[in-house]
């Protein structure tokens, strides 16, 4: 299976999108119009590129691998559950610190503030349903609860972990997404199914939900994802030039909702046509060398492999940060900014390469060998002495007369 290493270099720029925008959420700095709007498109215009390199990451693993469903989800399970449940872990004792520096914040009564209300309807959620939150964030089926049923359940202990939860709701099923997608029986019904989940979601026929962490509401995203994969020996000899990437960035600039489909279009672009463009000379040889400069530097390598630990465990280090630093009572709203974003920077780097080191790739490779256990070699009979045999029959003998 081809491996398309630009890709773990774009994970770690949608990883550290995620955190600047937490970074801006929980310090007041958000805004509904003016340049702040931008990181919340940011943020989550990243979350949508992850679901659809998920589904073409998958569809390759699929298709290529013919990997028996067994230890398919076993490698899924070793590669996503330990390293969720120790980072929920820190979550449970971050929460409470998180809220007690909300409450003290010196951006507290600022009046577009809100995070601090979202942290306390986190609590509340969890208050109200103790056990029922805490089989739902250990079977990571959070997003498959709606808020109108249950406020905040999808969002409640660990926040980003509601795009986690409907990650493993589409690996549950994703082999049979890949084949039905890779079938030109299925491929059309497929699609306007999940076209049609999608619709229904949005109109609200599954319920009120806060982001979309249930599987119908982005199923098609996931599709992408698949489609692209598998037809992209296609896409790699199509005549496409380095002059579409500013026409879909331009889009996705002008209508932010489209944003993250540009991103994901431009990198599909890339990984498809960078080969030609390199014997090119420039335009393409120089956006062919940016890319490698941007994605495989080895900067971009070393935080692509850490991503998802940076994803899961910069929102329970924010907070922890924050209750330390909200403490000093002398300093002042941009100095505790600048102070919370410098050590949740650092401490996230330094908890998120423990955790790779300690933990997921221990753990990954531990399911990749439960997953293909090698079969022991048949043991050769142990060598019998030179005459034991003899002497034994003769014993035997002696003993029966």
């Amino acid at each position: 299976m081809p491996r398309f290493s630009a890709i773990e270099g774009l994970r770690a720029w949608l990883a550290w999108a995620v955190v600047a925008w937490h970074l801006v959420q929980f310090t007041g700095l958000a805004r509904a119009d003016g340049l702040m709007s931008w990181w919340a498109v940011i943020g989550e215009g990243a979350v949508m590129v992850f679901i659809a390199i998920s589904g073409f990451v998958i569809a390759g693993l699929v298709s290529d691998t013919k990997e028996a469903y067994r230890p398919y989800i076993i490698r899924r399970i070793f590669r996503i559950f330990p390293v969720y449940l120790v980072i929920l872990a820190i979550a449970f004792a971050a929460l409470p610190l998180g809220v007690w520096a909300e409450d003290h914040a010196p951006w507290r009564s600022e009046p577009l503030f809100y995070y601090g209300e979202v942290l306390h309807a986190h609590v509340s959620s969890v208050e109200r349903h103790p056990v029922e939150a805490a089989l739902l964030q250990l079977s990571l089926m959070q997003g498959l609860a709606p808020d109108s049923l249950w406020p905040g359940a999808s969002m409640a202990v660990l926040g980003p972990a509601w795009s986690l939860s409907l990650e493993w709701q589409f690996y549950l099923i994703a082999p049979a997404c890949v084949w039905l997608m890779a079938s030109e029986r299925w491929r059309l019904a497929t699609t306007v199914a999940a076209s049609l989940m999608g619709l229904a979601w949005h109109a609200g026929l599954f319920g009120h939900y806060a982001a979309p962490s249930a599987f119908p509401a982005a199923a098609y995203v996931f599709l992408i994802g698949i489609a692209c994969r598998l037809q992209f020996d296609r896409i790699r000899t199509m005549p496409v030039g380095p002059e579409v990437i500013p026409l879909l960035l331009s889009v996705g600039l002008i209508y932010r909702d489209s944003l993250w489909l540009a991103i994901w279009g431009v990198m599909l672009v890339c990984l498809a046509r960078s080969e030609a463009w390199r014997k090119d000379s420039a335009p393409g040889a120089f956006i062919a060398a940016g890319m490698d400069r941007l994605l495989g530097s080895p900067l971009a390598v070393y935080l692509g492999a850490r991503s998802y630990s940076v994803y899961l465990v910069h929102m329970p280090v924010m907070m922890a940060a924050a209750w330390f630093i909200v403490q000093w009572p002398e300093l002042e709203s941009p100095q505790v900014r600048l102070l919370l974003a410098i050590a949740t920077i650092l401490a996230t780097l330094l908890v998120s390469d423990l955790l790779y080191r300690c933990v997921e790739r221990p753990m990954i490779a531990l399911g990749r060998r439960l997953a293909h256990p090698r079969p022991s070699p048949l043991r050769p009979p142990e060598p019998t002495p030179p005459g034991a045999a003899g002497q034994g029959l003769h014993a035997h003998r002696g003993r029966r007369a």
